[in-house]
């Protein structure tokens, strides 16, 4: 698993070539991703969609590529706002602007623990500033790949976390039962974010989806269960504060060494 490739825990960018069409395409469990989103929109869309002055000609420029893709329905002419798109298309997304590299527009419903009103607006350097040795390790490749990035080309990436549960929705506000020395490996869920960037012509564009799954079901590729484990040991201490999984750290590790255990035996 290209992921949790051998070595210790460091940032990395690991990108390769993607399909930027392909993964905003509607997926196997559409209706019900697209349900949720809305429901969140519908409660709370200060939380989950935000835009500064310089996202309407991304907004426009956006409209125009998901109806060329034909992933989406044809709206009233009034209608092609954000909100509407975001309510029809499955993938969150950021978009960014291509001369100060800053989050121009966003729509981010299943987060990763993390706040789209304390990125919009921002530089992408500025934002990753609350993530422990990210910039010192990968900022200017990431800088870097952003600017060169070109109309037409996708790439694409992961992150990973671990959470308690396997909710899509880890926004701040909603408080979700943390990691802590109590935690037990049927309770662990690792969380992936699946990302794709491609360049329109006014700026850049990142979708997100999230790939959930018990964190046990690693197992059935030991030498991926292991390096995931050697990742957990070898993480700095303020980049497991970061991850929310510090408190806890020790005690995931238990439960895979005894998870692991009861496998061979």
């Amino acid at each position: 698993m290209r992921l949790f490739s051998e070595g210790d825990f460091r940032w990395e960018l690991n990108l390769r070539r993607g399909d930027a069409e392909a993964f905003f395409a509607p997926a196997a469990v559409s209706k019900e991703l697209l349900t949720e989103k809305q429901r969140w929109l519908d409660e709370s869309s200060k939380l989950y969609l935000a835009e500064t002055s310089r996202a309407q000609p991304l907004v426009s420029e956006l409209w125009d590529l998901a109806l060329s893709w034909r992933h989406v329905s044809v709206p009233d002419a009034r209608s092609r706002d954000l909100r509407e798109l975001a309510r029809r298309w499955e993938p969150d997304l950021l978009l960014m602007d291509r001369e100060t590299l800053s989050v121009a527009a966003g729509c981010v419903c299943f987060p990763s623990s993390w706040d789209l009103r304390r990125a919009i607006g921002r530089r992408v350097s500025d934002v990753h500033e609350i993530v422990p040795r990210l910039n010192h390790q990968v900022g200017p490749q990431i800088e870097r790949f952003l600017t060169q990035l070109q109309p037409g080309k996708a790439f694409c990436r992961e992150n990973w976390s671990l959470t308690r549960t396997s909710d899509r929705n880890y926004h701040p506000a909603l408080q979700r039962c943390r990691l802590d020395d109590a935690v037990t490996i049927q309770e662990l869920h690792l969380r992936v974010e699946q990302q794709v960037f491609t360049a329109l012509h006014s700026g850049l564009l990142m979708g997100i989806r999230i790939a959930i799954c018990p964190l046990k079901d690693l197992a059935a590729i030991p030498q991926v269960w292991r390096n995931f484990r050697d990742k957990l040991r070898t993480m700095p201490d303020d980049v497991a504060i970061y991850k929310s999984m510090h408190a806890a750290r020790g005690r995931i590790i238990h439960e895979m060494d005894r998870f692991e255990s009861s496998l061979d035996g």
